[in-house]
């Protein structure tokens, strides 16, 4: 009771004080938050009016009372002890002796205050950085006592890996706790894998095999069209010399002879589209076919793969029929 009297004292009009309204509507609002029992919401207006007039020691002793209040000893500590300084370092009348309460205060609290040493362990130290509650912590303060307000808090640990060390602490009032994080090892990675030397020949190997598929996929074509321009030749011969045996001189041929001269034509182009299939797949199915077998056999003269490729007409009841046949 006595603390909070002594904040409305500090509160009445000073010509120091009303240099800044902003500031003294903040620190208005902050007792009147206080008054009602909400020190966590007065903290935040009477830190609003600690910045906005540093002078104004009132605000600062209020926010020093009302950590105490909350249970938050580490920070009613150093609030209480940057009220010493201030107060000392002030020529305000009302101020004096308040350097005296703060120590007082600051000393009361000592044996409540909860504490924390951290360690690191393993590899890689000097890359590690530390956080606790999402505020870095100086390298310097690891292996050192620090206080901390009474309650859960969170130690992150960054080390240059995927995955950072999180660890949950809970501390209780006056508590001494001592952490220890373990840096993991990196996780070595596998060697590269070796390229794999081909052997002798190998590296052609499928370089003459593609060419003599290429080979034999030009020659069946080629076969192929070989093939049709025969029988395209047979049925126009054929044609022809029905047409010549009904109609010799080709003068006033029947009617009847329609069919035949149909058939000729059309075998007639066939025989152009056929031939000049053949000619380009056996064209370019020669050449590719030999450079492939020759590659083949300078790999291994012992390899068993031997394609071939088999094209012919034979007759049949019917007539002709064209027989393809390979094996690669």
């Amino acid at each position: 009771m006595a603390s909070v009297l002594l904040a409305f004292a500090v509160a009445a009009p000073a010509p120091a004080w009303a240099v800044d309204s902003d500031a003294q509507a903040f620190f208005a609002q902050g007792r009147q938050l206080r008054g009602e029992n909400r020190c966590a919401e007065a903290i935040l207006a009477f830190r609003r009016a600690l910045d906005l007039y540093p002078q104004g020691l009132g605000a600062l002793r209020n926010i020093a009372e009302c950590e105490e209040e909350l249970g938050q000893f580490a920070s009613a500590r150093n609030s209480w002890w940057s009220l010493r300084r201030a107060a000392l370092q002030s020529n305000e009348p009302k101020y004096e002796g308040w350097e005296v309460d703060a120590e007082s205060a600051y000393k009361r609290l000592e044996s409540k205050v909860a504490r924390m040493t951290v360690h690191l362990r393993g590899e890689g130290k000097e890359k590690a950085e530390l956080s606790i509650d999402g505020k870095p912590l100086d390298p310097r303060l690891l292996g050192v006592e620090i206080e901390r307000d009474a309650g859960p808090h969170q130690l992150t640990l960054t080390y240059g890996g995927a995955v950072p060390v999180v660890r949950q602490l809970e501390l209780a009032t006056g508590a001494r706790e001592v952490i220890t994080l373990d840096i993991p090892r990196p996780t070595a990675a596998p060697p590269p894998e070796k390229p794999r030397k081909p052997r002798e020949g190998e590296e052609d190997r499928g370089g003459s095999n593609g060419m003599r598929i290429a080979g034999i996929a030009a020659l069946s074509v080629g076969g192929v069209g070989a093939v049709g321009t025969v029988i395209s030749v047979i049925l126009r011969s054929s044609a022809l010399s029905e047409i010549q045996e009904a109609c010799p001189d080709y003068q006033r041929c029947p009617t009847s002879l329609e069919g035949a001269e149909s058939r000729g034509r059309t075998a007639s182009t066939l025989v152009n589209v056929f031939g000049a299939v053949a000619i380009a797949g056996i064209g370019a199915g020669v050449p590719l076919f030999i450079l492939g077998s020759r590659q083949k056999s300078a790999v291994s003269r012992s390899d068993a793969f031997s394609p071939q490729l088999q094209i012919g007409v034979a007759p049949t009841g019917g007539g002709l029929a064209a027989q393809l046949g390979g094996r690669f």
